[in-house]
């Protein structure tokens, strides 16, 4: 279902992501504009979809998508890093409704954004981590909650499962990948690429700016 013209805003403490997302978004401007939101802080005015890219709940509390999550009327669609699941799946405990990979295509991301404005369902999400290995998403997420070092009874509240259930996806990702025991589960998940776990993943007083499209575009122009 074609919406229109959808605005875009772009949320991520790293410029690179931004110029890249700009590239590629502004390839198609028949089906999205980029926009600027006046703050990361700001109701969002004039936006159809914001574009969170998750290496914000790295860097900070996440109050800030809490806020474009529940103080705006703009949808939000969760840019997922690859090598971070556990980072999507704090998203989702925040009231994120839907996600998209960092690795698509340019158009698959347009079609994502399409479909996050008219409010439907983007279908199943394909984890590129677990493919090797034959993993679904949520086996997906709880290796990287394990390899994050969090209980058993964390990553249940997380994923928002009961704890039984959480050993039956346990038991079925340690058969896939042939592992045995939490600590085998962890080296064979950082071997394969999932992120190790954070020394300091929430900095105490840290806040994660968003840095302007406008600024990104200006700067490109000047060039």
């Amino acid at each position: 279902m074609r919406v229109g013209v959808v605005r875009v805003a772009v949320v991520s403490p790293q410029e690179v992501v931004m110029r890249g997302l700009v590239s590629m978004l502004t390839d198609f401007p028949d089906r999205v504009v980029v926009t600027a939101l006046p703050s990361v802080r700001s109701r969002a005015p004039g936006v159809d979809v914001i574009l969170y890219d998750t290496l914000g709940l790295h860097l900070a509390d996440g109050s800030d998508l809490t806020h474009l999550l529940h103080e705006t009327n703009a949808k939000v669609l969760i840019f997922s890093r690859d090598m971070r699941p556990d980072l999507r799946v704090k998203a989702f405990s925040l009231g994120a409704p839907s996600w998209v990979s960092m690795s698509v295509h340019a158009g698959e991301l347009v079609r994502a954004i399409e479909l996050t404005a008219a409010g439907e369902p983007l279908g199943e999400r394909e984890d590129r981590l677990g493919v090797v290995a034959g993993l679904t998403t949520r086996e997906v997420e709880v290796l990287a909650l394990i390899t994050q070092g969090l209980s058993n009874k964390d990553i249940a509240d997380k994923l928002v499962v009961s704890v039984n259930t959480l050993k039956s996806h346990i038991r079925q990702a340690y058969r896939k990948i042939e592992v045995t025991t939490r600590s085998q589960a962890v080296s064979w998940a950082i071997t394969h690429g999932f992120a190790p776990p954070d020394e300091n993943s929430v900095e105490s007083g840290a806040s994660v700016g968003a840095r302007m499209v406008t600024d990104v575009v200006s700067t490109e122009q000047s060039g």
